[in-house]
C-alpha cells in the first residue's frame, strides 16, 4: 500500500478533526490551491479510497480509515525508531536500526534527537556504546512510555481492541480484557469501559514486558495493602499469567500491576456497601466546598446535592490515580474543550482546587472527565430556558393583584413569576426583577413599571428577557464583543520563540495599561500549566485562574510565522482575555463566541493573516 505524503496525511487529519471541509476551506488550512487539494484527494483515493465528496464537502468514509488504519503494523510512524529501542530485548547499531526503518543515518540522528524531550519526561535516555543504541532508565517509566506511545498514536481510538495487538506478539488482547473484567468481577467489582481498555493495554505492557525478562526492581511508590481489593485482583491475575507465561513477578510486579488497577474500579453492591459509607464524611465536604466555591466563582446558580457522592467517588479514584502514577485516558478531550469551552473551563477551575487540596498531578484527560461529570449541571445553568421573574408591588387598591394577572397573561411561558415582599426577594435565587418601586443596588435587571402597565412597560420587559435568553441583535452582539478590544492591545510580533514568552508579554502588557494587576502574569502562567489554552492546534485564548482584572479586555497577537505553542501545535492567532469579578457572566458569552468564530478555517484564516487592527476589527464584525 502506498505511502501517503506530508501534504495527503495533512488533509486526512484534518477532515478526520473537523468531519467535514470543503476544498476552500483545506487550501486555506495548507496554504494551497483548490486544484492542489483536489488531485491530491484524488491521489490519495487511487490507492487507499477514504475520502467522500458531496456538495457540503469533504468527509472521511470511517469503515474504510479504520481499516487502513488498524491493518498497518504500525498506526503512525512518528515514533518508530523509539518504540523499537524500547520494544528490543538488546542494544542495536545505529547501522542496524537505519537499515531496519529505510531511512539514512542523517535522518535516523534527527529522530533521536527529537527523542529527547520525550524521554526526559520519564527520566530515561537513549545510551550509545561503540555504535550500539539502547536505553536507560526505570522499568516503571519504560513501561509508562510505552503505554502512552500506544495510546497516543491510537488517538484512544478503542472501536476494536485487537488494534494494539500488533505491539504485543504473544498476547491476545480480546481475551486479556476479558480475562481481567472477569477477576474484577469474581471480587464483585466491576469497571466502567472507558477504564477498561487503558487497563487492558497497561497490563500488556507490563505482561510483554516481563516474557521478555524485565521485572521491576525498585519499590513502587504508591504501596496496596495485601487486604486490599487491587493487590487481591493483581495477585490473582500474576497467579495465572505466571504459568501461561511461565513468569517469574517479584513483589514489586505484584504492587505494579495492584496500582494500575487503583482509582479504576467500583463495587458492585452498594446497597451493602453504600457510597458515603466508603468514603470519610470529611472528604465529602470537602469536595462540596470545592464545586461550591467553583460555581460561586463562575456565578452559577447550582444545586448538586444528587451528584455529590458520585462525584466524590469519582474525584477519590482520581486521587488514587494521580499518587499511582495511572492517570485515566480521555480523548474526547480535544472536542471537550472546543465544542464546550466555558464548561471544560470550570472543570480546570475545580482541577486546580483539588490538585492543592489534595497535592496531587491532574492530567487534561481527568480534567476531561470532571467535565463530563458538571456539564449537564453547568449547561443547565447557563442554557436553561426558564428564567425565574420576582414581581414587588405594595397593594394600592388591588393594584398588586391586577399587575400580577396582567404580567402573567403576557410574559412568556419561559418566565417563572414570583410574587412576594422585599424580604421575600432578599432569600430568593431569581434573574430579574419587575416592580413598582425605586430599587436600587441589585445585582440583576430591574425594570420599573408604572402600576397600569403602559406599553412602554411591556417593551422595556420584552427587551430585558431577550437579553436574558441571549436572543441579542447583531448591532447588541457587536456591541457586546467590541467593547472588550482596544487597537494598543492589538500586536503583529514574530519574534517569540515559545508559548511562555508570548504568554509573559501580553500579561505584563495588561499590567501596564492597568488592565489587571502584578499577579495576573503568574496567574496566567499558572492556568497555562493546567491545561493548554490551544484551540484545535490553531489559536490560543490564555487567561488568568481568578476573574479577578480591574477591566475585562482583549489583548490579540499575531504571529504570520507560527508559534510552537505545545509540542505539536503552531499557532497563529492569541487572543489573552483579562476579566473583571462583576464581568463574569459576561465572560461565558465572550469567552464561547471568539471559539466559535476561530474553529470556522476559513474565519480563522483571514483573521491571521490581517496586518492591522482595523482590518482585524473589520473582518471580526463580519462574523458575528
Amino acid at each position: 500500500m502506498r505511502k501517503l505524503t506530508t501534504r495527503q496525511s495533512k488533509i486526512v487529519q484534518e477532515i478526520n478533526t473537523h468531519q467535514s471541509l470543503t476544498g476552500k476551506e483545506l487550501s486555506i488550512l495548507l496554504n494551497c490551491s483548490v486544484r492542489t487539494i483536489q488531485n491530491e484527494i484524488m491521489a490519495i483515493n487511487r490507492s487507499h479510497k477514504i475520502i467522500e465528496s458531496s456538495n457540503k464537502g469533504y468527509t472521511l468514509n470511517t469503515s474504510a480509515y479504520e481499516a487502513i488504519y488498524q491493518s498497518s503494523k504500525y498506526p503512525q510512524k512518528d515514533n518508530e525508531a523509539l518504540k523499537i529501542l524500547l520494544f528490543s530485548n538488546s542494544s542495536i547499531h545505529i547501522y542496524d536500526l537505519a537499515d531496519q526503518l529505510y531511512v539514512s543515518i542523517t535522518t535516523l540522528e534527527k529522530h533521536l534527537k527529537t527523542y529527547q524531550d520525550i524521554l526526559k519526561e520519564y527520566s530515561l535516555s537513549i545510551i550509545r556504546n561503540k555504535g550500539y543504541l539502547h536505553i536507560e532508565g526505570n522499568e516503571i517509566y519504560k513501561r509508562q512510555l510505552i503505554k502512552n506511545l500506544i495510546i497516543n498514536e491510537t488517538q484512544g481510538s478503542f472501536i476494536n481492541i485487537e488494534s494494539f495487538s500488533p505491539y504485543f506478539d504473544n498476547i491476545e488482547l480480546s481475551k486479556t480484557k476479558s480475562f481481567l473484567e472477569k477477576i474484577i468481577h469474581d471480587h464483585d467489582y466491576s469497571i466502567d469501559r472507558v477504564y477498561a481498555n487503558t487497563l487492558t493495554v497497561s497490563l500488556s505492557v507490563a505482561l510483554y514486558r516481563m516474557q521478555t525478562h524485565h521485572y521491576i526492581d525498585s519499590e513502587i511508590i504508591y504501596q496496596c495493602t495485601k487486604n486490599s481489593i487491587e493487590y487481591k485482583i493483581a495477585t490473582k491475575i500474576l497467579e495465572y499469567y505466571k504459568e501461561k507465561y511461565q513468569l517469574t513477578p517479584t513483589k514489586n510486579d505484584i504492587q505494579y500491576i495492584s496500582s494500575l488497577i487503583i482509582g479504576q474500579i467500583k463495587p458492585n453492591d452498594t446497597v451493602t456497601n453504600p457510597i458515603d459509607s466508603l468514603l470519610d464524611t470529611d472528604f465529602i465536604q470537602n469536595i462540596h466546598n470545592i464545586l461550591k466555591s467553583a460555581f460561586r466563582h463562575y456565578m452559577l446558580d447550582i444545586d448538586f446535592s444528587d451528584n455529590i457522592y458520585s462525584f466524590s467517588m469519582h474525584v477519590d479514584g482520581l486521587i488514587k490515580r494521580s499518587k499511582a502514577m495511572q492517570p485515566a485516558y480521555n480523548y474526547a478531550v480535544r472536542s471537550l474543550k472546543s465544542d464546550h469551552p466555558f464548561i471544560y473551563e470550570v472543570a480546570v477551575y475545580i482541577a486546580n482546587n483539588i490538585k492543592k487540596a489534595y497535592n496531587i498531578q491532574i492530567n487534561d484527560s481527568e480534567i476531561g472527565f470532571i467535565c463530563i461529570y458538571i456539564g449537564s449541571l453547568v449547561e443547565n445553568a447557563i442554557y436553561r430556558t426558564q428564567i425565574y421573574c420576582f414581581f414587588l408591588c405594595e397593594n394600592y387598591h388591588q393594584v398588586k393583584q391586577y399587575l400580577y394577572n396582567k404580567l402573567r397573561k403576557i410574559l412568556p411561558d419561559t418566565i417563572q413569576l414570583i410574587q412576594g415582599t422585599f424580604e421575600n426577594l432578599q432569600n430568593q435565587s431569581v434573574d430579574l426583577v419587575i416592580t413598582t418601586d425605586n430599587i436600587v443596588h441589585l445585582p440583576i435587571p430591574v425594570i420599573e413599571v408604572s402600576p397600569f402597565l403602559t406599553l412602554a412597560d411591556i417593551d422595556k420587559i420584552n427587551k430585558v428577557i431577550a437579553n436574558l435568553t441571549g436572543l441579542y441583535t447583531s448591532m447588541k452582539a457587536s456591541t457586546l464583543f467590541f467593547e472588550f478590544f482596544q487597537s494598543d492591545l492589538f500586536y503583529i510580533c514574530d519574534d517569540f520563540q515559545d508559548k511562555y514568552e508570548i504568554l509573559d508579554f501580553l500579561a505584563k502588557e495588561m499590567v501596564h495599561h492597568k488592565i489587571a494587576d502584578t499577579n495576573f502574569p503568574d496567574s496566567v502562567k499558572n492556568r497555562e500549566q493546567l491545561s493548554s489554552t490551544c484551540f484545535s492546534g490553531k489559536y490560543a485564548i490564555p487567561h488568568a485562574i481568578e476573574l479577578n482584572a480591574n477591566k475585562t479586555m482583549v489583548s490579540v497577537l499575531i504571529s504570520h510565522k507560527g508559534i510552537h505553542w505545545d509540542q505539536e501545535n503552531i499557532v497563529n492567532i492569541v487572543l489573552m482575555i483579562s476579566v473583571r469579578r462583576e464581568d463574569r457572566k459576561r465572560f461565558i458569552e465572550l469567552y464561547e463566541s471568539m471559539i466559535q468564530i476561530l474553529e470556522n478555517p476559513y474565519k480563522l484564516s483571514r483573521l491571521t493573516n490581517v496586518n492591522s487592527f482595523d482590518e482585524f476589527k473589520t473582518i471580526l464584525l463580519q462574523q458575528i
